[in-house]
């Protein structure tokens, strides 16, 4: 059990993390920048700051996985949409 867990470990801290910046997420989520800034903004989706901690639009990377959290959390049901 535990050489499984220590090998479930190495496979994740193995695989790079993806980062996008704000014009990728917006052609992601099929929104504007203004938007993907607002949703950082929000907490609604997770970012990271580049620039020895200094905010600046640039500077901010944003994990692919958490695009695909946001995606995968904004699943509405047919009843939603038809209300």
């Amino acid at each position: 059990m535990r050489h499984e867990i220590q090998r479930a470990t190495e496979n994740v801290a193995s695989t790079p993390t993806k980062f996008l910046n704000a014009a990728e997420v917006a052609i992601h989520l099929g929104v504007s920048r203004s938007t993907v800034y607002n949703l950082i903004a929000s907490g609604r989706l997770t970012a990271h700051c580049n620039g020895g901690g200094k905010i600046r639009p640039r500077g901010i990377r944003v994990p692919e996985s958490a695009v695909t959290e946001y995606l995968a959390g904004s699943i509405v049901s047919p009843s939603e949409v038809a209300a």
